[in-house]
């Protein structure tokens, strides 16, 4: 008899917590779709640009941050002004071109904590 009765509460709860799933992802009925952006509109649609634009707009939207293994960076290089990468990013077709103590005066300026490493580091050494 009780053994009924919690089974019956069960299935009550699992009854409503269905529900409550499927009320919350279904969009209200009568709702007019406006148009949705997808993620490769946000990058330009040129010539040096179509596997970044591919990517994304193949990349889920669900789920993990880096889809086999693919980190999806919507951010513009500086110097090749291609989607995809970062200034210092090994992708960049410019890697490591140039004047080295231009790209570390670039690096000291880009990341806050390189000041805080090298003095930390300063400090052990004057510390042994």
């Amino acid at each position: 008899r009780h053994e009924r009765k919690r089974k019956r509460q069960e299935a009550q709860q699992l009854q409503k917590l269905q529900h409550l799933e499927s009320f919350y992802e279904k969009p209200p009925p009568g709702l007019i779709k406006e148009n949705e952006t997808k993620p490769e509109d946000c990058i330009p649609d040129v010539p040096g640009n179509e596997s970044a634009r591919e990517f994304l707009a193949h990349a889920p939207t669900k789920g993990l941050w880096m889809p086999l293994g693919k980190e999806v960076k919507v951010m513009q290089c500086w110097r090749c002004k291609r989607y995809g990468h970062r200034t210092g990013d090994k992708e960049c077709p410019f890697f490591i071109k140039g004047n080295q103590k231009l790209e570390q005066f670039r690096v000291a300026h880009e990341d806050p904590m390189y000041d805080i490493i090298r003095e930390n580091k300063r400090h052990e050494k004057e510390m042994r």
